[in-house]
């Protein structure tokens, strides 16, 4: 019994230490090449490719910004152009999950396992509420 208590502090000890907080996001890519353990090769090819990623993620974010400046102006999006809007979102996303898959192929499976435990930059679905905040 003393076992099993002993144990499952641990694993509490343990999962606290691997809270969102300790995360090393993928943007930070000296964090990341120590943490993986990276090889040159492997921290170049991933710099360029987080490169890529952080432009798309500033591109979304232009395009966003300029939807809130029309949204506090009145000029609300017709229905087709939402449309466009849309997709051009989900175009960026797959852009990134694509870059990501790209980054992971590069990584031994020991690798991959910590990656598994990087934070990564995402694009979530848009919704009228965020537009209009």
């Amino acid at each position: 019994m003393k076992l099993k208590t002993f144990l499952f502090v641990l694993a509490l000890l343990f999962g606290a230490k691997l809270s969102a907080q300790d995360q090393i996001s993928l943007t930070d890519v000296d964090k990341i090449k120590d943490h993986l353990e990276l090889s040159e090769d492997q921290y170049t090819f991933i710099k360029k490719t987080v490169d890529k990623i952080n432009s798309v993620l500033s591109e979304d974010k232009k395009i966003l910004t300029g939807l809130k400046e029309r949204f506090k102006n009145g000029d609300e999006p017709g229905f087709f152009e939402k449309i466009k809007v849309k997709r051009g979102r989900d175009k960026r996303t797959n852009q990134i999950e694509e870059l990501l898959d790209e980054i992971k192929d590069q990584l031994n499976d020991v690798q991959q396992n910590k990656f598994e435990n990087v934070a990564k930059p995402i694009l979530k679905p848009l919704s009228k509420k965020e537009l209009t905040e």
